[in-house]
């Protein structure tokens, strides 16, 4: 069940956290219609029955990066009402290989997901509905690594990027802490009152964070 449930003037953004074991989930909503960022679990469909209980539309899935317990959701979601799912170009090998999506450190054969998403680059701006989402992609946790920014929600879905007190881990394959510098300064432009939802842990604000980049 989501733990906290956040109302914007026009918009409300809800976060879901159905198991410990995976990542945060967000629900964004405007009226009737709404965005899913990360997808992490869904067993017996709990995130699907989740957002039907909710009465919106889901127009769209945006996974942050590409290890397992970001996007698992989408190997048990009902492919017949699977909405356009969108996923950072430079991770798309992890959806089937269990050693780069780091299933196979937890799951004995690993785990793969068969999907065919829209591939997202750095800069790309996604208009689906009432929504605009742009990618700013933040390699260092993994090569394809990327935060959402969706500015009229002023919200920044951060996945493992940055976290509230912390930075994501680099010892994964295709980390690379080499590039979390540069990465953390295309975040550092955006306006230090941005709310971050992180994929672990708790929401903060930009302006907090920036001190520690």
């Amino acid at each position: 069940m989501p733990l906290f449930s956040y109302i914007l003037i026009n918009m409300e953004i809800r976060k879901i956290s159905l198991s410990d074991d995976y990542a945060n989930n967000y629900l964004l909503i405007n009226g009737g219609e709404a965005i899913l960022f990360d997808a992490g679990f869904n067993l017996n469909h709990a995130l699907e029955k989740y957002i039907d209980d909710c009465g919106v539309k889901l127009l769209g899935i945006f996974i942050t990066h590409g290890h397992f317990d970001h996007f698992f959701a989408l190997k048990y979601w009902n492919k017949e009402s699977m909405p356009p799912v969108f996923f950072p170009k430079d991770d798309a090998d992890a959806l089937t290989d269990p050693d780069k999506n780091v299933s196979a450190r937890y799951f004995c054969a690993g785990e793969t997901v068969e999907l065919t998403p829209y591939l997202l680059e750095d800069g790309d701006e996604t208009k689906i509905g009432s929504f605009t989402v742009r990618t700013i992609q933040t390699p260092y946790h993994t090569n394809g690594s990327s935060c959402f920014y969706v500015e009229e929600a002023n919200a920044l879905f951060s996945g493992d990027s940055l976290f509230a007190g912390g930075f994501g881990r680099t010892d994964l394959p295709t980390g690379d802490a080499n590039l979390r510098g540069t990465s953390l300064a295309k975040i550092a432009k955006l306006p230090a009152k941005t709310i971050v939802y992180p994929g672990h842990g708790e929401i903060t604000v930009l302006g907090n964070e920036i001190s520690r980049f």
